[in-house]
């Protein structure tokens, strides 16, 4: 009578169920938190992301680790748990070190570091490229074409690999040429975060004197004692009616706010008046200002917002300057 084999590494359905069910669990631990602190955390735009950070990564951790018996909710749903290679569970340590690469990506993508210091900025953003880009091209390659035992980069890292729970004795997981070619997608996308700068400096000079304006923009706005995070961007809109071709340039101010204003006009008007005083409208160009309430922690996301057009030529604070 024949028996099937016994199964040793996880699959590739069992790992993306679990992540999807973790993923859940944590986005409703996230939206109760954000909600309960709505107004400490709205000001901190995606700084707010530190917190969903290390919610992750004790998630992750301490569940990962033979405290957790190296399973989260999800991986004990579908029957998997993370361990060495030697088969044991893994310390704290090491278990928070794996939880860094799996939750670190994720909460990198889409994260303006509100910082000053430019040095520190160009550390981050490579750091936040190179993770999300290469560790996530990385992660793509090892789930799909690693088998059998499907190391992803942060079982890589920690010396760990995901398991059946059935498995007592773990047989040595052969990948090094998928290790190499992750290897490679990471070191690549370094290389494109590192060369990037000088690249586009180079190929469009006239790149980095395009947003001078609106960094002058974002540095008088944030300076208001009601705003948090402040981002500006310019925005293009072309509209094709009875064969004309219509074409509106906006500036468009965002400021993230703590507690939401019982009367918005006026910080509005406090937002636009600002940036008609330090930026230089072309002709035709409009402005719209928006106040945003709500909360960005990575793994759970919030957002009210208001937006009123603002007159380009009125530099004082009068709700009267809001064009509604």
């Amino acid at each position: 009578m024949m028996t099937d084999k016994p199964k040793t590494f996880a699959g590739f359905w069992p790992r993306v169920g679990a992540w999807f069910i973790d993923s859940v669990l944590l986005g409703v631990l996230g939206y109760v938190i954000g909600w309960a602190a709505m107004d400490y955390v709205s000001p901190l735009g995606a700084d707010g992301r530190y917190i969903g950070l290390v919610i992750g990564i004790l998630y992750h951790g301490i569940l990962g680790s033979g405290f957790g018996g190296g399973q989260t909710v999800g991986k004990r749903l579908l029957g998997i748990k993370v361990v060495g290679l030697n088969g044991k569970p893994l310390n704290l340590f090491v278990a928070f070190w794996r939880a860094l690469f799996l939750v670190g990506p994720a909460m990198l993508n889409g994260w303006n570091f509100d910082l000053t210091d430019p040095v520190v900025v160009q550390v981050l953003s490579v750091v936040a490229i190179t993770a999300v880009l290469g560790i996530g091209l990385a992660q793509v390659y090892l789930i799909l074409f690693g088998w059998p035992a499907r190391r992803l980069v942060h079982d890589l890292l920690s010396g760990s690999v995901v398991v059946y729970v059935e498995t007592r004795e773990v047989p040595a997981p052969k990948g090094a040429v998928h290790a190499g070619v992750a290897s490679l997608l990471v070191l690549a996308s370094l290389g494109l975060a590192i060369a990037g700068p000088s690249m586009l400096k180079t190929w469009w000079p006239q790149a980095e004197g395009m947003f001078a304006p609106e960094q002058r923009v974002a540095d008088a706005v944030d300076k208001l004692p009601e705003v948090g995070a402040v981002s500006v961007e310019k925005s293009e809109f072309t509209l094709y009616s009875d064969g004309k071709q219509t074409t509106t340039h906006t500036l468009i101010v965002t400021a993230r706010t703590g507690k939401w204003p019982v009367d918005t006009d006026p910080l509005l008007a406090k937002i636009g008046a600002e940036t008609v005083k330090v930026y230089r409208f072309a002709p035709g160009q409009r402005l719209t200002v928006k106040i945003v309430n709500g909360f960005d922690i990575g793994i759970a996301s919030y957002t009210n917002a208001r937006s009123v057009p603002y007159a380009t030529d009125c530099v004082t604070a009068d709700v009267k300057c809001l064009q509604k």
